[in-house]
Order: structure tokens, then C-alpha cells, then sequence
């Protein structure tokens, strides 16, 4: 649960609009801002973007206006490059995007190592219970479920598994239907779609669980030639769901043989060990 209407993060060591050194800015749910050089005849022609362009100190011609995309969310920022190469925070070359949740980390504005890391601090976290994390079987971590980094269907399948995960912030709430996942990715600053997110989120859930249903084991053979029953959201199947229960039932089994198969880790989204 979400309490009060503060910033979700602070950022300093970038130039704000209007200013000409380094400020301090709090960063609020739903905004985008930009990273990069400052090319006043570009951003003159961009009045919106200019409002909400971060400046590098001392920037050279070679960095993009646009390097980085910074996305605000409730708990979270998501950080993209906007040429699609990976992200550096705190020295550690990750892919993008990159979700940061509570915590102090240093970005740097290129993989390059030219220029001063800007400090973005995540200041809201979330109130939630701990519901148990499923049983281990034994059988579906052998499955083989491949998730291509950084692609839609994986970026996806995080925010589906999020209540599995053995993390610190699991959501508080059981997050299995399509809404749930939407605000999951509204809150960590990830977006699918500028339209039609739940459209288009249905088409990446129907999608995975597509995925599951055709599994197989690393050993090659078929999950439905092993295991008694598969699809595994087929055993509970009753005549007196609704749609939307079949369909929040079908994502929480999708969910797990994702997370077990290891298609989805915690880390992704509860960022390095050794944060806070």
C-alpha cells in the first residue's frame, strides 16, 4: 500500500531546465524526463521536451540529447538508453531497462566512463504481507522455458511472477490478474504500450502461457509426455469460474513454472544484494 503523495526519487548531479549548474530534483510518479546533452536550437523546437530534459555537466557533442529515458513510477524508476546499449549503475553494466527500488544508486550517463555518475535515490517503498512462496516439487525445475533479455514477453513475465519471487518488496496483493500486472508495471516505471496497455498485455499473457503449455524438460522431451496433467491449470479447471477466474488462475500457474524454470529471477527487479 502506497501512503502520501511525496516524490518516488531524488535525483542530483544533472542540470534541471531553467538551470545552469547541478540541482537537486524530486522526480514524481508517471513523469519522463531525459538525460543527456543540451542542445538549446534542438530543445527550442521541443518545448516539451525541453521541460523535462536533464542536462550532463559538461557535456560533449557526441552525447545523444536523448542518451537516457528515466520513467517514474510509484516504487520505482525504470532507466533505458535510448540507443538500446545497457546502463551503468553503481559500475555494474546491466541490460536495459534497468528498475530501481529502494536505495541510493550512481548512474553513469554512458558505458563509455567519459562522464561524472549522477546519484538517483528511490525514496518509496511499499507496505505489503508476505505471502508464502510455493512449494518446491522437485519436477518443474527441470522445465525449459527461454525468455529473450529485455524483450516484451520478458519484461512481462517479471511483473507476472513478482508474487513468487523470494525477495524483500513482493506486492501485497495476490497479482496474478491482468490489472494487477498492469499496475505492477505502471508502478515500477515500465510501460508496454503508449495504448491499449491491457490489449496489449492479454496478447503477452496468452502468449506465455502458450509458452508453458508447449514446454519441454532439458532433456528434450515434451511436459505433457511426463507430467499427468498439463497444462497444470487444467486440473482445477471448473465449470463455475468466470472467465476472468480461469484467467487469473491460468497466470498464477503460469507464473510459477516460469519463475522455477528460471525464465524470471528476483534480482531483475529487486535490483543488486547488496542494496538496501
Amino acid at each position: 500500500m502506497i501512503r502520501g503523495a511525496e516524490p518516488t526519487a531524488r535525483l542530483s548531479g544533472l542540470i534541471p531546465p531553467g538551470s545552469r549548474a547541478p540541482q537537486a530534483v524530486d522526480l514524481y510518479p508517471s513523469q519522463v524526463w531525459t538525460v543527456g546533452r543540451r542542445d538549446e536550437e534542438f530543445l527550442a523546437a521541443r518545448p516539451e521536451l525541453a521541460a523535462t530534459h536533464l542536462a550532463v555537466p559538461d557535456a560533449r557533442p557526441d552525447l545523444s540529447v536523448r542518451q537516457l529515458e528515466l520513467r517514474v513510477g510509484t516504487v520505482g524508476v525504470a532507466i533505458r538508453s535510448q540507443r538500446g546499449s545497457s546502463v551503468v549503475v553503481d559500475g555494474i553494466v546491466r541490460p536495459e531497462p534497468v528498475v530501481l527500488t529502494l536505495g541510493t544508486s550512481y548512474v553513469s550517463p554512458t558505458p563509455s566512463g567519459q562522464y561524472v555518475d549522477f546519484e538517483l535515490t528511490v525514496l518509496r517503498a511499499e507496505d505489503f504481507g508476505a505471502p508464502d512462496t510455493p512449494d518446491n516439487s522437485g519436477t518443474t525445475l527441470l522445465l525449459q522455458i527461454n525468455l529473450e533479455r529485455s524483450s516484451l514477453a520478458w519484461t512481462v513475465g517479471h511483473a507476472l511472477a513478482w508474487p513468487c519471487m523470494p525477495c524483500r518488496r513482493r506486492p501485497h496483493n495476490a497479482g496474478w490478474s491482468g490489472r494487477d500486472v498492469a499496475n505492477r508495471l505502471e508502478q515500477l516505471g515500465w510501460t508496454i504500450a503508449e495504448q491499449n496497455l491491457i490489449t496489449v498485455l492479454g496478447r503477452q499473457l496468452h502468449g506465455l502461457a502458450e509458452r508453458v503449455a508447449n514446454a519441454r524438460l532439458t532433456d528434450g522431451r515434451r511436459a505433457d509426455q511426463v507430467f499427468p496433467s498439463w497444462p497444470p491449470w487444467l486440473d482445477e479447471e471448473s465449470s463455475d469460474e468466470t472467465r476472468d477466474q480461469r484467467a487469473e488462475r491460468r497466470n498464477r500457474y503460469v507464473a510459477e513454472a516460469l519463475w522455477r524454470a528460471r525464465a524470471v529471477s528476483p534480482d531483475v527487479i529487486d535490483g543488486p544484494l547488496h542494496r538496501a
